[in-house]
């Protein structure tokens, strides 16, 4: 989705426009696409689930994307992937909440995200995310981590076709001292299609979002170091 005032491009900087008394309206559209994702040397098929976000600040209008979460389009990584993306979510409109910009409260149904999958979604593993291990690091659980940067090729399946991409994906890899555990988060993704400046754009918000996401395992004692894409 192009962003129509470019100035606004990811949800911080409606924050900050809000904090400086500016007017934000904002709604938000829950969305879906499949792409096939290449994955240890594999082609898998992958639902993305997003936010298409819009509105105006100051009666400007403006209009972009947010993924949240993404999984093999199998049923149980399937529930994984929902409940991680409403979680990454309900943190956003608590932030949006605490700012004073107002949003319907809307978060992704199984009804509406997946549809067609074969097998039964089985709520015995639970769905791991970055602030488990924050939680369990405040708690004085001895945590480390590695992450890992990776740009996996994908096809973006559309009814005129396919269009071949990437995505900006980090892989965390934390360690407990006695198990480890790899959480791998989608910060962006692009076709190589789009023009130059838009893919310098999709780099410099990926790279916000991530370094907000270091920033907060840093806060809860998990030494990270400088990443980015």
């Amino acid at each position: 989705m192009a962003n129509t005032t470019s100035k606004i491009n990811m949800l911080e900087a409606l924050i900050e426009e809000a904090a400086s008394g500016k007017k934000v309206d904002l709604v938000g559209k829950p969305a879906r696409k499949v792409v096939r994702f290449e994955r240890e040397g594999r082609q898998v098929d992958t639902v993305i689930l997003s936010m298409e976000y819009s509105g105006a600040v100051d009666g400007k209008p403006f209009a972009f994307k947010k993924d949240y979460s993404f999984a093999d389009d199998e049923a149980q990584y399937a529930l994984d992937c929902l409940l991680i993306a409403n979680n990454r979510l309900q943190m956003d409109y608590d932030r949006l909440k605490d700012a004073g910009i107002a949003i319907e409260h809307d978060l992704f149904t199984f009804q509406n995200s997946f549809i067609g999958l074969n097998g039964d979604a089985s709520v015995k593993s639970p769905a791991m995310r970055l602030q488990n291990f924050i939680h369990f690091a405040q708690t004085g659980i001895p945590i480390s981590v590695d992450v890992q940067l990776k740009r996996p090729s994908i096809i973006v399946k559309q009814e005129d076709g396919e269009r071949k991409g990437f995505g900006l994906v980090a892989a965390f890899t934390f360690s407990t001292g006695w198990e480890k555990t790899t959480i791998e988060k989608l910060y962006g993704t692009g076709s190589y299609d789009d023009p130059k400046k838009y893919l310098e754009e999709l780099k410099k918000v990926a790279n916000k979002r991530l370094e907000r996401d270091c920033e907060r395992l840093r806060r809860a004692g998990i030494k990270m170091d400088q990443i980015a894409f």
